[in-house]
C-alpha cells in the first residue's frame, strides 16, 4: 500500500537546474493550479519519468531537459527525486539524472545512473541502476506495474485519449496493463517444457519396448542354455540304443528280398492279365451305359433295322417346318400385342401419376384446411371433411381476410389522425416553449452581461481614490489657506495632528478586525453554501418529481381510473392496482379451465364423429371391395358388368351349364379319335384305307394319307374341349369364390342406412359443443384483453409509485437540511459578506488615506511652512482632481444602480418564463405521452392486425393454388382416361393370352416331333451300341478264364507277403537310421545353440534385467512429469481466463457507475469495454473496443462521439483501471481534466470525483492529484472538504517556473 510524498525537479523544460522545486503529496487530494505553459504537465512527466524511466512523447533530442541557451551554459543537468513510502516502515527515494550538452551543431543527450535509496527500520541501502533494474525495482515496490503507471496513472496528456484509440493499439494498451505478454511466457514456456519432456518421452518409450525385449530374451536364454545341457545328455544315451536296433534290422530285410525274387514272373504276368481284363471290363460297361435297352433280336435283324432309318428322319423334318411357320405367324402377332400394351402400360403409368397426386392434393387441401383452421380459430374443421366442407371453409377464410383487411385500413386511418390531432397539439406547446426559452436565454444573457459590466464598473469605482471626506477637506484647506499662512505655527499646534493620528490609527484596526471577522464568516459561510446547494438541489429535484407525478396523473388519469377507480391515491396504487390485475388473472384462468372443459366435450364429440365416419368409410371401403372382387370376377370372364353385382347367381349358373356341354362334347370327341386310330391300323396292316375301302396304288398316296391321319389324330378337338372344360371348371370356381363377398355387400348395404342416422346425431353434437367452444373461445379473449390493458399500464404504474415514493424521499431530506440549517444558526450569504468587505475595504481605504494625509498635512506643516504659495497651487490642483474624481465615482455608481435595476427586470423575466416553461412542460409531457401511447397501442393493434391478415392471405393462396391443380385434374378428364385405358390393356391382356395359349400347343408339338425324332436317332445309336457290346463281352470272357488259371496258382499273395516283410523291416531301418542322423543333428545344433547363447549372454543380455528397470522408472516418471504440467498449463490458461474476465466485470461496473453519476447528457445510456476473445496458437487471445450503450444497443464509441465525450470516457475509464488495478498504490493523476468539457459535464465530473474521493479517503494510500487551470472546476470539487492549501504553478521574471503552495480558501 504505497504512497508518494515529495518530489524534487530541476533542470526540466521550463524548471530552472539553478533551483530545484519541491512539493509534496497530500492524502486523499493534491491540487496543482496554473495557467496554460506555467509547467503543470512538467510534473506529471516526472513523475512517470521518476517511477518508469519513460521520457515524454517527443521529446528526443533534449526536449525535456531545460534549454542550455537560457542559461548561457552549454551543458545542463536535469535531476528529478521522488521520495515514497511502502508499509510497514519503509522509505524510497528514486533519483534520475539526464544530461543535455550543446555544441555548436548538435545536441547530445545523456542518462546518467540513477539510484534507489531505501531506508527500512533504520538500515539505509542503495542500488544503482549500473547494479540493477532500476525501472523493475521501482514498480515492484511501488506495487505496480509498468504498464499502470505508463497507462493509467501518470497518463500523459497528450496520450489521456488512448483509450478512444485504433483497436491495435488499444489492444497493445490492454495486453500491457493485463500483463498478458508475461503470461503468454509462462504458459508457452510449460508448453515447450511439457513439449521437451514429451520427446524424451517417445524417445525412452522407443528404448523401453527393445528393453523389455532384451530383459524376456535374457530370461528365455538363460532357462533355454540349462534345457540344452538336459537336453544334449539324453541325446547320447538315446543315439548309443539305437545303433544296434538298427544293425538287426537291415539283416532280417536281405534274407527278406532274396526270397521274394523267385516269385516276381509270376506275380508281373497275372498283374498283366489282370490289367486287361479291367480295362475290357471298362469298355464292355461304357458300350452297355451307352445303350437306351439291351436288345434281344440277332444281329443280322438290327443291321437290316438300320438300312431304313433315313425315310423316317425326313417325314418328321418335313412336319416340323410346317409347325414353325406357324409359330412364327403367333409371335409377330403377339410383338405387336405386347408393344400395344407397353404403350397402354406407360399411359397407365401417367394416368396412376396423375391419380395419385390427385389424391396427395385432396389430402394436402385437408390437411391445410385443419391446419389454418388451428392457426385461426374455427372451430368445426378438425375430423375429416369433404368437399362441401372444404368449399365453406374456403369461402369463409375468404371472408375473415376481407374483415381483416377492411379492420387494418380502418385501424390506419383511425390512429393516423389521432396521431396527427396530438402532433398538432405538440407542435404548438413546442413553439411557445420556444419562445418561453428564447426570453430566458436572453435574460440570463443580459444578467451575465450586467454582472460582467458591474463587476469591472466596480473595480474602476474601487480604483477611484477620492471621497466626499477628501473634497471636503481640500475646501476647507482652501479656505483656510491664507490663514494657515499666517498662522502656521499656531494652526500646528492647535490641529494636533498626533491625536488624530491615533485616532484614526485605533479606527483602521477596528476596521481591520472587522475585516478578518469578515473573511472568517465567509469561510464559514462558503461551507455551510454547499448544505444550501444540496437543498437547493433536493427542492428543484422535489418540484421535477411533483411535475412530472402532475404529468402522469394528467396523462393517465382517466385510464386508471376506469382500471382501479376513481379518486385513486398514488400511494396505494400499486396495491389497488395489483389486487385488481390478480382478480382478472383469476377471472381469465377461470374462463380458460371452462372453456378447456369445453373444448375437451368438444374433441370427445370430434373423436365419436371420426369413430362414426372412420367406421362408415370402413365400410363403404368394404362395400367397394366387395363390389370390386365381384364385379372383377365377372370381368374376368368376359361378362358383361353393367348389370351390377346382383348378376353373379345368373352367371355362375350359364357357367354350370355351359360345364355340361363340354363335357358332352368331350365324350364324342374321344368316338372320333377312336374311328381314326382304326383307320390308321388298317392302312398299316392290310395297305387300304377304311374310307373307300381300296388298296393304295403306290407308297407315296399311302404316305399323304397316314401324315393326314396323324394330323387329324394330333389336332384332335379333344384337347380343346379339354382346355375349355378347364377353363369353364376355373371361371366357376372363381364365381363362387366371390359369392361370400356378395352376401358380406347386401349385408352391410342393409347396415348402412342406420349408420347413417347415428352420423348425423354425432354431428349435431359436435356442432353444438363447436358452438359452445366458439362463445367460450370470445370468453376467454374478451378477458384476456381485460388482462392486457392492466398489463400495459403496469410500467406506468410502477412509474408513478416510483415518482410518489421519490418525492417523499426528497421532501424527507428537505425537511432534513433545513432542520441542520435551521440548527447552525443565522448565517449571512456569500453575497451579504462580499458586499460587507467592499464596504470595509473602503472604509479601510478612506481610513487609510486619512492618515496618510494628517501625516503628510503634519510634515508638510513642519516642513514647508514657507512654501505655502507652492501649496495653494498644489492645493488647488488637488481640488480640480478630486471633483474630476468624485463626478467619475458618482457616474460608476449610477451606472452600476442602472445595471442592477436591469439585473432585477431580467431576474423577473427569468421567472415568468421560468413558470410559463413549468407550465408548459407537463402539458408537451403529457400530448407527448398520449402521442406515444397512441402511437404504441396503433401499432400493437396494426401489427397484429396485419400479423392475422398475412396470416389469412396465406393460407387463402395455398388453398387456392391446391385447389386449382385439383380442379385441372378433374377438368382434363383423369377419372375417365384412367378407366378407359384400364379396358384397352384387359383386352390387349386377353389377346396376349390367346396367343400364349396357341404358341404354347404349337411348342408342344414341335416337341412331340422333335423327341419323335430324337428317339429315331436313339434307336439307331442303341442297335449300333448293342453289336458293339456283344463283341466286347466275348473278349471280357476269354481274359477272365486266363486270369482265373493264374490266380489258382497263388504266387502274387507269397511274393506280396515276403516283399511285404522285407519293406516293413527296410522302413524300420530307415526310420530308425534317420531317427539316428535326427538325433546327432540335434545334438550339434544344441552343442552350437549352447555355445552361442553363452557368447550372446556374456556380451548382451547379462545386464538387460537393470537396463529395462531404469528406462522403465524413467518413462513413468516423465509420464507424471507431462501429467503435472498439462494440468498446471490447464490451471493457469483458466486462472487468467477467469482473472481477465473479473477484472473486465470490474472494469466495467466501475467505469458504468461513473458514467451514469457524470455523464449529463441523455444521448449515451453508458458505457463498457468488450473484450472479444479468440483463439491463436492453441490460447486465447482479446480484442478491446469501447463501446457505448443507446437503449440496450452497444456502438463502438470510436468515431461516434464528440471530443468531450472521448475525454470525459477516457477519464472515466482510467478511474475505473485505477480502481481496479490499483489495489497496491491508490494513486491517479488528472491532468487537465475539463478539456472539451461543457460547463454541466464539468459540474458533473468535479462532483464524481468528490463522490470518489469521500469514498476511499479512509483508505490511507489514496491519492488523487489534479491539475487544472480552471478555479470553477475546483470550487464544484468542494476541494476544502480534503485539503487545507494547493499548489500554484507559474513564471517568475525570468520564465522560469516556480511552485508555491497557498491557501484553499482563495480559490474557493
Amino acid at each position: 500500500m504505497s504512497t508518494i510524498d515529495k518530489l524534487s525537479v530541476s533542470g526540466v523544460r521550463s524548471f530552472s537546474p539553478l533551483d530545484a522545486q519541491t512539493l509534496s503529496f497530500s492524502t486523499p487530494l493534491t491540487l496543482i493550479v496554473g495557467q496554460n505553459g506555467s509547467g503543470k504537465t512538467t510534473i506529471i512527466e516526472c513523475l512517470k519519468y521518476a517511477t518508469t524511466g519513460e521520457l515524454p512523447p517527443n521529446s528526443k533530442g533534449g526536449a525535456f531537459i531545460h534549454d542550455p541557451k537560457l542559461i548561457s551554459e552549454p551543458t545542463v543537468l536535469a535531476h528529478v527525486k521522488l521520495r515514497y513510502y511502502t508499509p510497514p516502515h519503509s522509505t524510497y527515494i528514486a533519483s534520475r539524472r539526464l544530461q543535455l550538452t550543446v555544441k555548436k551543431t548538435t545536441r547530445s543527450q545523456k542518462t546518467l545512473d540513477g539510484t534507489l535509496q531505501s531506508t527500512n527500520d533504520g538500515e539505509s541501502m542503495s542500488v544503482s541502476s549500473k547494479e540493477a533494474n532500476l525501472n523493475k525495482l521501482v514498480s515492484d515496490t511501488l506495487g505496480v506495474s509498468p504498464a499502470v503507471l505508463d497507462s493509467v496513472i501518470f497518463c500523459h496528456q497528450e496520450e489521456s485519449l488512448w483509450p478512444i484509440s485504433e483497436p491495435a493499439a488499444l489492444k497493445k494498451r490492454f495486453d500491457e496493463i493485463f500483463e498478458a505478454l508475461k503470461y503468454t511466457k509462462a504458459i508457452e514456456n510449460l508448453k515447450m517444457l511439457r513439449k521437451k519432456q514429451g520427446e524424451t518421452l517417445a524417445k525412452l518409450k522407443a528404448r523401453e519396448p527393445g528393453e523389455k525385449r532384451d530383459k524376456d530374451l535374457a530370461e528365455k536364454k538363460q532357462a533355454r542354455m540349462v534345457q540344452l545341457l538336459d537336453e544334449i545328455a539324453d541325446s547320447r544315451a538315446q543315439l548309443e540304443k539305437m545303433e544296434a536296433e538298427i544293425n538287426s534290422l537291415a539283416e532280417r530285410s536281405r534274407e527278406r528280398r532274396e526270397q521274394a525274387n523267385s516269385y516276381l514272373l509270376i506275380v508281373n504276368d497275372l498283374k498283366t492279365k489282370t490289367d486287361e481284363l479291367r480295362i475290357r471290363k471298362e469298355t464292355l460297361d461304357d458300350s452297355k451305359n451307352r445303350m437306351d435297352e439291351e436288345l434281344t433280336e440277332s444281329d443280322d435283324w438290327l443291321r437290316d433295322t438300320l438300312t431304313q432309318y433315313e425315310a423316317r428322319v425326313a417325314r418328321y423334318a418335313q412336319d416340323l417346318d410346317e409347325v414353325k411357320l406357324q409359330y412364327q405367324q403367333h409371335k409377330d402377332g403377339l410383338d405387336a400385342s405386347r408393344k400395344q400394351l407397353s404403350e397402354k402400360l406407360a399411359e397407365q403409368g401417367r394416368h396412376q401419376s396423375d391419380k395419385a397426386n390427385y389424391e396427395r392434393h385432396l389430402e394436402s387441401r385437408v390437411q391445410l384446411v385443419q391446419q389454418a383452421a388451428r392457426v385461426h380459430s374455427i372451430r368445426g374443421y378438425e375430423g375429416a371433411l369433404d368437399d362441401r366442407k372444404v368449399h365453406t371453409f374456403y369461402e369463409r377464410i375468404q371472408r375473415l381476410l376481407a374483415d381483416k383487411r377492411q379492420e387494418l385500413e380502418h385501424l390506419q386511418t383511425e390512429y393516423a389522425t389521432k396521431v396527427d390531432e396530438q402532433a398538432s397539439t405538440i407542435s404548438d406547446l413546442d413553439g411557445h416553449k420556444s419562445r418561453y426559452i428564447q426570453n430566458r436565454v436572453y435574460a440570463r444573457q443580459r444578467i451575465t452581461t450586467c454582472e460582467r459590466s458591474i463587476v469591472t464598473l466596480q473595480r474602476d469605482l474601487n480604483a477611484v481614490e477620492v471621497d466626499e471626506g477628501a473634497k471636503a477637506i481640500l475646501d476647507a484647506e482652501s479656505k483656510d489657506l491664507d490663514q494657515r499662512s499666517q498662522q502656521a505655527s499656531q494652526d500646528l499646534q492647535k490641529a494636533d495632528f498626533d491625536g488624530k493620528l491615533e485616532q484614526e490609527e485605533t479606527q483602521l484596526q477596528q476596521l481591520e478586525t472587522e475585516s478578518s471577522r469578515l473573511s472568517r464568516e465567509l469561510v464559514e459561510s462558503t461551507r455551510l453554501s454547499d448544505g444550501r446547494a444540496e437543498l437547493r438541489i433536493h427542492k428543484e429535484k422535489l418540484s421535477v418529481k411533483n411535475r412530472a407525478l402532475t404529468t402522469l396523473k394528467g396523462t393517465w388519469d382517466q385510464r386508471l381510473s376506469a382500471l382501479v377507480g376513481e379518486n385513486w391515491d398514488p400511494s396505494t396504487l400499486d396495491h389497488e392496482f395489483r389486487k385488481r390485475m390478480e382478480v382478472k388473472t383469476r377471472a381469465l384462468e377461470q374462463a380458460s379451465r371452462e372453456r378447456d372443459d369445453v373444448l375437451q366435450q368438444h374433441k370427445t364429440a370430434q373423436a365419436n364423429m371420426a369413430s362414426v365416419k372412420q367406421t362408415a368409410e370402413k365400410r363403404e371401403r368394404e362395400i367397394k371391395k366387395c363390389k370390386t372382387a365381384v364385379v372383377d370376377a365377372l370381368k374376368s370372364i368376359g361378362s358383361d358388368t353393367e348389370l351390377g353385382i346382383d348378376a353373379l347367381p345368373g352367371e355362375i349358373e350359364e357357367v354350370e351349364e355351359s360345364i355340361q356341354t363340354v363335357k358332352s362334347d368331350l365324350a364324342l370327341c374321344g368316338e372320333l379319335a377312336k374311328y381314326y386310330a382304326g383307320c390308321q391300323k388298317k392302312a398299316n396292316e392290310q395297305n387300304k384305307c377304311d374310307l373307300c375301302d381300296r388298296s393304295f396304288a403306290n407308297a407315296a398316296e399311302k404316305s399323304r394319307l397316314m401324315a393326314k391321319l396323324r394330323r387329324v389324330l394330333e389336332n384332335t378337338a379333344k384337347e380343346e374341349y379339354a382346355r375349355e372344360l378347364a377353363e369353364h371348371e376355373q371361371t366357376l370356381s372363381q364365381l363362387r369364390a366371390v359369392h361370400p363377398q356378395r352376401e358380406t355387400y347386401m349385408r352391410l348395404v342393409a347396415e348402412k342406412k342406420e349408420a347413417e342416422k347415428e352420423q348425423q346425431d354425432v354431428q349435431n353434437e359436435a356442432a353444438s359443443t363447436l358452438r359452445r367452444l366458439e362463445e367460450m373461445d370470445d370468453a376467454v379473449r374478451m378477458k384476456q384483453e381485460e388482462k392486457q390493458e392492466f398489463e400495459s399500464m403496469d410500467k406506468t404504474v410502477r412509474d408513478i409509485t416510483q415518482t410518489y415514493k421519490d418525492i417523499v424521499d426528497a421532501e424527507a431530506q428537505v425537511d432534513r437540511i433545513e432542520t441542520q440549517q435551521n440548527s447552525s444558526g443565522t448565517v449571512r450569504s456569500t453575497e451579504e459578506i462580499t458586499e460587507l468587505q467592499d464596504q470595509c475595504a473602503e472604509q479601510l481605504k478612506a481610513a487609510k488615506n486619512k492618515i496618510s494625509k494628517l501625516a503628510g498635512d503634519r510634515q508638510h506643516m513642519r516642513d514647508t511652512i514657507n512654501s505655502l504659495e507652492l501649496k495653494r497651487s498644489e492645493l488647488r490642483n488637488r481640488l480640480s482632481h478630486a471633483v474630476r474624481q468624485l463626478e467619475k465615482k458618482k457616474d460608476y455608481q449610477d451606472q452600476i444602480q442602472n445595471l442592477k435595476d436591469d439585473i432585477v427586470k431580467q431576474k423577473e423575466a427569468v421567472q415568468e418564463a421560468d413558470q410559463d416553461l413549468e407550465t408548459v412542460e407537463p402539458e408537451i409531457a403529457k400530448a407527448r405521452a398520449i402521442k406515444d401511447d397512441i402511437q404504441r397501442r396503433g401499432r400493437e393493434k396494426e401489427k397484429k392486425a396485419a400479423g392475422e391478415r398475412d396470416r389469412l392471405d396465406s393460407s387463402v393462396k395455398e388453398l387456392k393454388m391446391i385447389d386449382t391443380n385439383i380442379q385441372n385434374y378433374i377438368n382434363n378428364g383423369g377419372p375417365s382416361n384412367l378407366k378407359n385405358n384400364e379396358q384397352a390393356i384387359d383386352a390387349l391382356e386377353k389377346s396376349i393370352r390367346r396367343s400364349d395359349d396357341d404358341m404354347n400347343a404349337l411348342v408342344t408339338r414341335s416337341n412331340k416331333m422333335k423327341e419323335e425324332m430324337a428317339s429315331s436317332d436313339g434307336r439307331k445309336k442303341n442297335i449300333t451300341e448293342n453289336l458293339t457290346y456283344r463283341k466286347a463281352a466275348r473278349d471280357v470272357n476269354t481274359l477272365k478264364q486266363a486270369v482265373v488259371e493264374l490266380e489258382d496258382r497263388r504266387a502274387h499273395e507269397d511274393y506280396e507277403r515276403l516283399e511285404g516283410e522285407a519293406n516293413s523291416l527296410e522302413s524300420k531301418r530307415h526310420v530308425k537310421s534317420a531317427n539316428r542322423g535326427t538325433i546327432i543333428g540335434t545334438m550339434n545344433s544344441k552343442d552350437d545353440e549352447l555355445k552361442a547363447l553363452l557368447d550372446e549372454w556374456e556380451s548382451t543380455y547379462k545386464a538387460a534385467a537393470d537396463r529395462y528397470r531404469e528406462t522403465h522408472i524413467r518413462v513413468e516418471t516423465t509420464k507424471a512429469a507431462i501429467e503435472d504440467l498439462g494440468r498446471y498449463g490447464t490451471a493457469l490458461n483458466n486462472a487468467i481466463m477467469q482473472y481477465h474476465a473479473m477484472k473486465m466485470e470490474e472494469v466495467n461496473r466501475i467505469a458504468g457507475e461513473l458514467w451514469r453519476d457524470t455523464y449529463q447528457g441523455t444521448d449515451i445510456d453508458t458505457i463498457l469495454i468488450k473484450s472479444d476473445s479468440e483463439a491463436t496458437g492453441g490460447r486465447s487471445s482479446y480484442n478491446y473496443r469501447v463501446c457505448m450503450v443507446k437503449q440496450d444497443t452497444e456502438m463502438d464509441m470510436r468515431g461516434r462521439c464528440s471530443a468531450g465525450q472521448k475525454v470525459l470516457a477516457s477519464i472515466i475509464i482510467r478511474l475505473a483501471l485505477a480502481e481496479s488495478f490499483g489495489v497496491g498504490c491508490g494513486l491517479i493523476a488528472l491532468d487537465e481534466p475539463t478539456t472539451n468539457l461543457d460547463r454541466e459535464n464539468i459540474k458533473s465530473l468535479a462532483m464524481s470525483l468528490h463522490r470518489i474521493i469521500e469514498a476511499r479517503r479512509a483508505q490511507s494510500n489514496f491519492q488523487l492529484i489534479v491539475i487544472t487551470h480552471d478555479e470553477d472546476f475546483l470550487r464544484h470539487m468542494r476541494c476544502s472538504d480534503f485539503c487545507d492549501d494547493f499548489w500554484r504553478v507559474s513564471r517568475d521574471e525570468k520564465q522560469n517556473s516556480r511552485i508555491d503552495r497557498e491557501s484553499i480558501s482563495t480559490i474557493v
